[in-house]
């Protein structure tokens, strides 16, 4: 009896030990609510709309030990409508993120397959995060609202002493719908965190990019007129930015500085954004923030002040209320906030109600 009991723990604690080194998680976000605008085409609109605080995910992320620190990962990420149930990302299954890699403890991390380039490294300084996609640059034609590429290899370093790198190489994409690159496409990042400072730079070439410049509320790009159906695959997007954070206490100051350069034929255009701003938690569970965005695309201008507040109910749940008001500026130029469609004048006024839930 001894020996059976003996032997059933230590096959139970090798049972154990085998599950340890290796895990799968199961990983989301919900975020559902009601915006307002004042004009979308000449009329103002009362509307569901969800994923605007935080876009809607489902997925899987797992990890393996494979022994002298060295891992395996992998994440599979899709993107999906609380108010519909519908796919996200065109209906692709996994649309967001879709990746399978090695990793080294003391080095970094090499993945390969659908991921966001390192314009997204500038969310974790953009002041106003919690003002959800509406605080963005109007077409996101800098990327930092998360946009990916297919067919990529990437590294990222571990942290050394505060600095970190990041290096992508995007191969040649197919085209239709899917498409985010129909050329090469490289993405670099360098960032640096220590103490209450955080910095970032990126830089993303892209050959072959699809832009949705009708969203911009620009009347005209390339020497021909846009209306907001309006989208190109441009020959080249290139983009430059940087961002940076300091927190000291309850306050939060941060900056995002992006230069994006649009090539087709001998034509080229450019845009430049500025978000500056902050936040401030009176209490541990409410934050308030607020940003000035200023946005130049060739002859049109646009100024943003954004707003928001939120309120954690527990460390997953929150609700929250943003507020964003936008004024265009330039012949023919219209407010065209983030992903709200295009005004008939030169102003814009979005507020919103909603709720997030992270699991």
């Amino acid at each position: 009896m001894k020996r059976r009991t003996i032997a059933g723990l230590l096959l139970a604690s090798l049972t154990t030990a085998a599950h340890a080194q290796s895990s799968v998680t199961l990983f989301g976000s919900l975020d559902a609510g009601v915006t307002y605008v004042t004009n979308v085409h000449g009329n103002s609109s009362v509307a569901m709309a969800d994923g605007i605080n935080k876009n809607n995910s489902l997925g899987f992320s797992g990890t393996e030990d494979l022994g002298g620190g060295m891992h395996a990962i992998f994440k599979l990420e899709n993107g999906y409508s609380v108010d519909t149930g519908m796919a996200g990302q065109g209906g692709l299954l996994f649309g967001k993120q879709a990746y399978v890699g090695l990793g080294d403890a003391t080095i970094g991390d090499l993945t390969l397959g659908r991921q966001y380039d390192f314009g997204i490294t500038m969310l974790r300084f953009l002041p106003c995060l919690s003002c959800g996609i509406y605080s963005v640059e109007n077409a996101d034609l800098d990327r930092v609202s998360g946009e990916r590429l297919n067919n990529t290899v990437q590294f990222m370093t571990r942290s050394f002493g505060g600095l970190s790198a990041g290096m992508q190489y995007s191969f040649a994409s197919n085209t239709g719908n899917t498409t985010t690159n129909a050329g090469r496409a490289l993405s670099v990042t360098v960032q640096y965190a220590r103490g209450g400072f955080s910095a970032g730079a990126y830089y993303t070439d892209i050959n072959g990019a699809p832009v949705y410049i009708g969203l911009t509320g620009a009347p005209e790009m390339f020497g021909r007129p846009i209306v907001p159906s309006t989208a190109l695959l441009v020959d080249n997007q290139r983009i430059l930015g940087g961002g940076a954070a300091y927190a000291f206490g309850s306050w939060r100051a941060s900056a995002v500085y992006t230069n994006t350069r649009l090539k087709l034929g001998t034509k080229t255009a450019q845009d430049q954004v500025l978000h500056v701003g902050g936040e401030y938690r009176p209490l541990p569970d409410l934050v308030l923030a607020t940003k000035l965005s200023y946005d130049k695309l060739d002859a049109s201008h646009w100024l943003t002040l954004s707003g928001g507040v939120d309120y954690y109910l527990s460390k997953s749940t929150d609700i929250y209320l943003d507020l964003h008001g936008q004024r265009a500026y330039g012949a023919g130029t219209v407010a065209s906030i983030a992903l709200v469609g295009t005004s008939s004048s030169n102003e814009q006024f979005v507020s919103r109600v909603g709720i997030k839930h992270l699991f």
